[in-house]
């Protein structure tokens, strides 16, 4: 946010240094390419120094903090604007940035200074467990996952595969084009299923033991069936906003409104003085949000890295000036304005530890140059700053888009799972190649999947249960859990028409487990997954089962 406010003050509104525009000029008091600017002009010239400085800082104070702001920041700020004279533009523009990281613009409170510098944030420090790293993909739009896992050969009282062909019509894979992975000892209908074709990365982690698949997974507020689902289900179905969110939040009665999965298990791990850092890549996320005053706000990072603060400062001086502006606060004084200055200091303290860790940190693989390929080269440079960052867990969450498929289904899905295979195939080989792929989990969830009946565009629309991977190091992989639907037509006990199927596993069954490889016990599982009373036992799978717990 700073960094778009200093933007919009020295080159207006423009894209350049983190800007909120579309311009591109880059020059400090050179409007010309901006789309806006900030007018305000106060052209003292012929008064002294001191009494510019002081006219100018004086009418600021009233405009941008109704007067408030203290004496000692009128100080800083007047010294600050003097050193820019005789360019008494660039002297109102280093005025008014300097102001807006003050207290007093980001609070109504009075501030007053003890006097004292405000303490240096310290650093998070290992617990000196073993690390581990959850790295959320959310497929966004919905994938269509029964043409990620297709049944193949069966040898039960029907051909799976002929029914999904007769269903599916025309967005139907072929068999022969189908990566054929086994299932024998998975408890499904069949004894192998298809992988999509472009998964070839996908097929070898699950050969190798390091992949398995949720089959007919969604979000449920309790087990279900065709005849009572809609009294038994809280969340509003087949909208995108609802069902993406409560993928992340994993919370459908809203027993703990507010928090996000991923949280809660950083929640978990920081009662256990774990040093836990979460991260989202391009946007705010609920899934990474926990309990206040236990789990940090999360840190929102672009696939490109961090942003460096004030880049290309108006003076030497700026960094230490904001940092006096901020100083330690008297007691007295207004607990929202310190609370703003505590916040910026450590917000800028963690700023610089991330950029210059991540400016050093290289991959040893090549990531694809796409959207998912970027975010996933980010997290594993993210991991690879861990010791830099005092950390010995870690949250991510990444999405890609383009899944809502209306139309040409089959296109778009060669697209997609091609660009997928690659990336999370690079994000597999660099963990290998940095030593810690063992404790590295990526779990893969969408809004829903779709419908097995096409529609006239030759797309598939908005369903409810799907298929979901997850892989890594600690994974039991060679499996799929959950209970593959065995009757892919409407007259199927899970199919509400069109091949809608009712999942018969829940969020909470897939997240349950993945805490308890994260270092979370039996005491925390309430708390990590308010709704797992409303499923019996035999619903939820032993974390045992699914991963190498260490």
């Amino acid at each position: 946010m700073l960094n778009g406010l200093f933007s919009l003050v020295k080159y207006g509104l423009s894209s350049c240094d983190g800007g909120f525009g579309a311009g591109r000029g880059c020059t400090e008091g050179d409007f010309s390419s901006a789309a806006g600017q900030l007018t305000l002009s106060m052209p003292y010239t012929e008064v002294s120094d001191d009494d510019q400085a002081e006219a100018a800082v004086n009418k600021l104070s009233t405009l941008l903090t109704s007067g408030r702001l203290s004496d000692s920041n009128k100080e800083i700020i007047k010294k600050a604007y003097k050193e820019m004279l005789p360019d008494v533009d660039a002297a109102l523009r280093m005025a008014q940035q300097l102001l807006l990281t003050s207290p007093e613009f980001h609070s109504t409170n009075i501030v007053k200074m003890s006097g004292e510098s405000r303490a240096e944030p310290e650093l998070p420090q290992p617990s000196g467990s073993p690390y581990k790293a959850i790295v959320y993909v959310m497929f966004g739009g919905g994938c269509d996952s029964y043409n990620m896992l297709v049944p193949h050969t069966c040898t039960g009282i029907k051909d799976m595969y002929a029914e999904y062909q007769q269903v599916r019509e025309e967005i139907a894979l072929p068999k022969s084009s189908l990566l054929e992975i086994d299932a024998s000892t998975s408890n499904q209908i069949c004894d192998s299923f298809g992988l999509h074709p472009k998964l070839k990365a996908v097929q070898g982690m699950y050969n190798d033991g390091d992949l398995l698949f949720f089959t007919n997974t969604g979000v449920l507020t309790k087990e279900t069936d065709k005849e009572n689902w809609r009294r038994d289900t809280v969340t509003q179905l087949f909208a995108h906003n609802w069902m993406q969110r409560e993928a992340e939040r994993v919370d459908p009665l809203k027993e703990a409104d507010g928090t996000g999965i991923l949280g809660r298990i950083a929640d978990a791990l920081n009662k256990k003085g774990r040093s836990v850092g979460t991260f989202s890549i391009e946007r705010n996320t609920i899934s990474l949000i926990g309990t206040p005053g236990l789990t940090s706000t999360p840190f929102i990072l672009s696939r490109s890295g961090v942003s460096k603060f004030n880049n290309r400062a108006s003076s030497e001086s700026m960094e230490a000036d904001i940092a006096a502006i901020n100083n330690a606060t008297a007691p007295e004084s207004g607990v929202f304005g310190d609370y703003w200055s505590e916040t910026l200091v450590k917000s800028l303290s963690h700023n610089k530890l991330l950029y210059d860790t991540l400016s050093d940190k290289q991959t040893d693989i090549t990531f694809p140059t796409s959207y998912l390929g970027r975010q996933l080269e980010m997290v594993a440079k993210m991991i690879d700053s861990r010791a830099e960052r005092g950390s010995d867990a870690d949250m991510f969450f990444l999405s890609t888009g383009g899944w809502d498929t209306h139309s040409n289904v089959l296109d778009n899905m060669d697209r997609l799972f091609e660009d997928v295979d690659n990336s999370f195939k690079a994000f597999a080989d660099e963990m290998k190649a940095k030593g810690v792929w063992d404790g590295v989990t990526v779990i893969e969830t969408s809004d829903f999947a779709r419908t097995l009946a096409p529609n006239t565009g030759r797309g598939s629309d908005h369903a409810w249960g799907g298929n979901y991977m997850m892989f890594g190091g600690g994974v039991k992989g060679g499996k799929i859990v959950g209970t593959y639907p065995d009757n892919l037509t409407d007259d199927g006990p899970r199919s509400l028409g069109r091949g809608r199927m009712i999942p018969t596993t829940s969020w909470d069954a897939v997240f349950l487990p993945l805490a308890e490889w994260a270092g979370a016990t039996t005491d925390d599982l309430a708390d990590i997954c308010p709704n797992m009373d409303n499923f019996p036992a035999s619903h939820f799978t032993d974390a045992t089962t699914l991963f190498e717990i260490i």
